[in-house]
């Protein structure tokens, strides 16, 4: 099994991990809503302060991947075709670009709807 911490206090994480669940087809992931007690019986090395920062996937080994190397864990226990997209991670500059992108978004997802677009903020008037 792959766990997935996700922040089940923020709506595009909801979504995200939603979304997630319908794409597997293995059957192997067990999300987590980082926010249960169940994360804190589990796996109580890891620092709540880490875990609100990025997603965390943690294998029945112990291994903790974290934010776009978690997405990427994802897909590499993935039967068939989807499975083979975890592979693109080994394109040169793709693991940096995909790390870039995911922190861009982590960092402002309280300020995203549930598809992940940006809100209106109000301070522009």
């Amino acid at each position: 099994m792959l766990a997935i911490l996700y922040d089940g206090g923020c709506e595009m994480c909801r979504t995200s991990m939603q979304a997630i669940e319908k794409f597997d087809s293995s059957g192997k992931i067990e999300p987590i809503d980082l926010q249960s007690a169940e994360v804190r019986a589990k796996f109580p090395d890891l620092a709540m302060k880490d875990l609100l920062e990025e997603l965390h996937a943690v294998d029945d080994q112990g291994t903790v991947y974290r934010g776009a190397r978690a997405i990427n864990e994802i897909l590499r226990r993935q039967p068939g075709l989807k499975g083979w997209l975890a592979y693109a991670w080994y394109i040169p500059g793709y693991a940096w670009l995909a790390e870039r992108q995911y922190q861009r978004i982590a960092a402002s997802r309280y300020q995203r709807d549930a598809s992940g677009r940006l809100l209106p903020s109000s301070d522009h008037h």
